[in-house]
């Protein structure tokens, strides 16, 4: 149960009435050449997908649809499902874009201190430990 509780955490922020997720667009994956994105021929279908070996999303996506999209309006964005890597491109998507509704969670647009490629800040109010 705990494991499910921090991947919530680092996906969305629910601490307002904004309702904040991390998302990424595929389409940002493919142009980078992402080494984390895979495809394969299905063999019953043989239709090809493609997905992320991370799981940074957790979906496979018909490459033939989403070619199909990209030539038009574009396919969009996918809600992550862990933390992102180093080479992501997240956005945050807000539910509401109310002004009445104020962000209590500025951070959460930055990069999660979670994840694997983190950077940590250190926190003088404890000192300096002497090497």
């Amino acid at each position: 149960m705990g494991r499910i509780a921090r991947r919530t955490a680092t996906t969305e922020c629910r601490l307002c009435l904004t309702y904040c997720d991390r998302v990424i667009a595929p389409a940002t994956c493919v142009k980078a050449r992402c080494p984390s994105l895979y495809a394969y021929d299905d063999p019953l279908s043989g239709n090809r997908y493609m997905g992320c070996a991370q799981n940074v999303f957790a979906t496979e996506i018909d490459v033939a649809l989403f070619e199909e999209a990209e030539r038009g309006r574009g396919y969009g964005t996918l809600k992550l499902a862990r933390e992102p890597l180093a080479c992501c491109t997240f956005s945050i998507e807000k539910a509401h874009e109310r002004p009445e509704f104020h962000c209590r969670n500025r951070r959460f647009a930055d990069f999660p201190e979670t994840g694997p490629d983190a950077i940590t800040a250190f926190d003088l109010r404890h000192g300096l430990a002497s090497s």
